[in-house]
């Protein structure tokens, strides 16, 4: 009775701290900066728009990742590489569920732009810090493995 018990307390124990975690991150974010590690490290502010959204267990991210805007010209007239760059290299949008353990994050995406990166099976993994405003999420390992140069993202809660 008393490793039942015992085992009770430590379940409701981890149920606490995985709901206290998602309550940390849970909400609106805007991607601050994105800085890479190894031997050509650098940090890029991310002064475009952005937003990432967390539920309990979903999220959606959605962020112009360029230094500058998007080109807002009539895509009838735009280059193939003017279309490759509005459309397809400066902006990452994808959605899907995701799990909290302890202080390791990772998401499983549902949709996304790049039907190669809603591929069944595919998912990546943050350690993350949280407290109030302010979170970083580093990556830790996809579907491929342990990441060799984690990024690490900075984010200010917006809502």
């Amino acid at each position: 009775m008393k490793t039942r018990n015992y085992l009770l307390s430590i379940t409701v124990l981890l149920l606490l701290v995985c709901s206290a975690s998602a309550q940390k991150v849970t909400g609106v974010w805007r991607s601050d900066s994105a800085a890479s590690t190894g031997p050509k490290a650098e940090v890029q502010k991310r002064t475009q728009p952005s937003m990432y959204f967390f539920t309990k267990s979903h999220y959606s991210i959605i962020f112009v990742n360029s230094d500058s805007p998007r080109s807002t010209d009539d895509p009838k007239k735009m280059t193939v590489e003017q279309l490759n760059n509005a459309y397809v290299d400066e902006f990452t949008a994808n959605a899907g569920s995701y799990d909290l353990k302890g202080d390791v994050m990772t998401l499983h995406p549902a949709v996304a732009k790049s039907p190669a990166y809603m591929a069944g099976g595919n998912w990546i993994s943050y350690k993350v810090k949280a407290a109030g405003n302010t979170m970083t999420l580093t990556e830790v390992a996809t579907k491929d493995g342990p990441m060799k140069e984690p990024r690490v993202l900075t984010f200010t809660r917006i809502e």
